[in-house]
């Protein structure tokens, strides 16, 4: 399944739960019909991430900023 990348309006509707997920370019927001899920699509390649962090997070030392281009394979 491929997992497009969350819009403003997604990162604004969960700005109030995720803490500083929301701001991360790591983001990936899935819905159902009845729920909504943050995932970290770190979690795909670094085991060190949960796939669905306990919320809100208020810190990650793998947050990466929206605004700041990602580096290949940070570790």
């Amino acid at each position: 399944m491929a997992i497009a990348p969350p819009t403003d309006a997604d990162r604004d509707a969960v700005a109030s739960t995720a803490g500083q997920c929301a701001s991360c370019q790591h983001l990936q927001v899935l819905r159902s019909k009845t729920s909504t899920f943050i995932r970290c699509g770190r979690s795909d390649d670094d085991p060190r991430y949960p796939r669905y962090p306990r919320l809100p997070v208020f810190h990650c030392p793998g947050w990466q900023s929206i605004h700041e281009p990602s580096a290949p394979n940070e570790a």
